[in-house]
């Protein structure tokens, strides 16, 4: 008779390194983030922000970054949680043996359930932020309008993927799904594992070729699902690697009557937070024109204008490759957003792109440095065919302009009025005729089988 060897990860002698990593783990669960509630009011504790933010929350002893790069302060938590389990263990290691009083598959087993529900949810979150076009939305006018070399690393990243026909952040975001869906149960985690490892080692990568910010983040994760496959590695590497015939898990979780009556129940209501986060995700993006602003814009104006005329204090600018002062052309967006492209150098703001429904809607505007762009609010005037409008900088709050509004024609935009220092200006803008091949299509679909 052939008998056949345990390939268990964790034999007797590793026993420590469990508990280690349970206490380690542990403190990595705490929800401690002094950003996460900032801003929010108690109305906006429910709100799809919220509920996003607690769902993919982390523990910041030492606050990382707001903003995108290569910063990745956010590893000195894990130092920090892997030092306060040393420590913890090394001076409560034996009590906690002895009150835990369980062997190293129960140890292993808990720390993955604890592992599986963490991941889970928080994944499945961000798969669903894909595939309803949260996340990466199309390219704006002003976007389409802005050289490439303008634009930061992530935000081309975020463009690129957001004009994709393929299908590509569907995938993504479902694939993220079912992965986060297998680790709800314990003969499918294994499954669920391996699909995350492979979805978030390409999401690690990209996060640090693109600067995106989320370095530290990502790499929780996917340091969540390694360690949730790892208990069935030995296994897969008897069985794939060697091909030689392997013992399957014989562990089988035994609950004491408290946990098996409460499970069930607990199950459900995971299932429960996914399925209103989904429809309330579905609701807030159908509902409203995130990630940018609701407040509509002028009209009709909604396009990209050409500078014809421009007159500075009285002086006519003409057109110029290197003057500061003349802008090149202007974009109306649908929403009441104005972008103004000039030779002058524009502050680019770099906070990392956020779900933010509570707060202000930035998404536009983040990783742009081709233009400057302005929010506006607008009055109609006694006479109807002007309107007083007035401009304030979303990047540079003190730069603000007064301009009454005059439209001639379907195609000309006429502004008077002063900047933030009293300088006069007239302005007149004709529309370009413009089309998009994007929006165009292609005249016949590309077939690649």
């Amino acid at each position: 008779m052939t008998t056949f060897a345990d390939s268990h990860f964790f034999k007797r002698y590793r026993s420590a390194i469990l508990y280690i990593g349970l206490i380690f783990f542990l403190i990595l669960s705490i929800p401690y983030d002094p950003n996460l509630f900032t801003g929010s009011s108690f109305a906006d504790l429910f709100s799809l922000e919220n509920w996003f933010g607690l769902a993919t929350y982390r523990t910041s002893f030492i606050a990382e970054s707001p903003f995108v790069g290569s910063d990745v302060r956010g590893y000195y938590n894990w130092a920090i949680a892997l030092a306060l389990a040393l420590l913890l263990f090394w001076a409560f290691g034996r009590k906690i043996r002895q009150n835990f009083q369980a062997d190293d598959d129960r140890v292993f087993y808990w720390l993955r359930v604890l592992l599986r529900y963490r991941l889970a949810l928080a994944i499945t979150f961000i798969g669903l932020v894909k595939i309803i076009p949260i996340q990466l939305p199309e390219p704006t006018i002003s976007e389409l309008h802005t050289e490439y070399g303008d634009f930061l690393l992530w935000k081309l990243y975020y463009l690129t993927n957001g004009i994709a026909t393929a299908g590509y952040l569907p995938v993504i975001g479902a694939l993220e799904i079912v992965g986060g869906l297998f680790l709800l149960n314990r003969r499918t985690a294994i499954i669920g594992s391996g699909l995350l490892i492979a979805v978030l080692l390409n999401v690690v990568i990209v996060n640090y070729v693109y600067e995106i910010g989320e370095q530290v983040y990502s790499s929780f994760l996917l340091l969540l699902a390694v360690v949730i496959f790892s208990y069935d590695w030995p296994r897969f590497y008897q069985l794939l690697i060697k091909k030689a015939a392997t013992i399957p898990d014989g562990f089988w979780p035994v609950y004491g009557r408290r946990v098996a009556g409460i499970r069930p129940y607990l199950q459900a209501l995971f299932l429960l937070l996914i399925a209103v986060f989904s429809v309330q995700a579905y609701l807030s993006w159908k509902n409203s024109d995130y990630p940018f602003p609701d407040e509509k814009g002028l009209e009709g104006a909604a396009g990209v204008y050409d500078v014809k005329d421009f007159v500075w204090k009285g002086d006519t600018i003409p057109y110029s490759l290197s003057g500061t002062l003349r802008w090149k052309d202007v974009v109306f967006e649908k929403w009441n957003t104005l972008s103004i492209r000039g030779n002058r150098s524009v502050k680019v703001d770099s906070l990392k792109p956020r779900i933010a429904f509570n707060r202000e809607r930035n998404y536009e505007y983040l990783g742009n440095g081709g233009r400057e762009f302005f929010g506006y609010t607008s009055k109609q005037g006694t006479d109807k065919s002007t309107t007083t409008i007035k401009l304030t900088g979303k990047v540079s709050k003190g730069h603000t302009f007064a301009f009454i509004v005059k439209r001639p024609d379907k195609r000309t935009v006429l502004l008077d009025g002063v900047n933030q220092l009293g300088d006069s200006l007239h302005v007149r803008l004709e529309k370009v005729n413009k089309k998009y091949l994007l929006q165009e299509g292609r005249r016949k679909p590309i077939r690649i089988y």
